[in-house]
């Protein structure tokens, strides 16, 4: 599987909760940069109902299918998306900061790996940075140092304390 494919597996399986855009354009104003997002998606109205944020957020993807490298991988995979929750995006011609970004990984990844990446997201959790992932069910969830929301066959659970507050400085 490549990135591209990760990227077309998570729109098919969220699309029907969430706007999607792809290849969302936008620039991170204090490092003076031009940045590229993969995602940034906006829950539809009936997860808004079910209490999910209004606001758009971010999803960065990073493929992988080895351990050699990983870890190198991974670790700029979480700076670039504290960088991303930092940026302005052009946003169907309006340019806002994400509420948050999620990153999205293979399901699958090495043990080793795994557990860096949620050693990095323990942080990431500081800079607005949480995870996207699924249960085998197909169920969608979304985490920072807890689960923030998830789908179910019953409907949605939404813990709004658990959204990260945006944070600078001594916390």
């Amino acid at each position: 599987m490549s990135e591209t494919a990760l990227i077309d597996r998570l729109i098919k399986n969220i699309g029907h909760d969430f706007e999607i855009r792809r290849e969302v354009p936008g620039y991170h104003p204090m490092y003076k940069k031009n940045v590229r997002i993969d995602l940034m998606l906006k829950a539809r109205s009936h997860l808004q109902e079910a209490g999910f944020t209004n606001e758009w957020f971010g999803v960065e993807c990073k493929w992988s299918d080895a351990v050699q490298g990983a870890t190198s991988k991974f670790t700029r995979m979480v700076w670039q998306s504290i960088t991303y929750a930092q940026s302005k995006f052009l946003v169907d011609g309006e340019h806002l900061v994400p509420s948050f970004v999620a990153v999205y990984t293979p399901d699958n990844l090495d043990g080793i790996i795994e557990s860096h990446l949620e050693t990095l997201l323990s942080l990431g959790l500081y800079g607005n940075v949480g995870r996207l992932y699924f249960y085998r069910d197909l169920s969608w969830g979304i985490k920072f140092a807890s689960i923030y929301a998830r789908s179910s066959p019953n409907g949605f659970h939404m813990s709004h304390n658990q959204l990260p507050a945006r944070r600078a400085g001594s916390i």
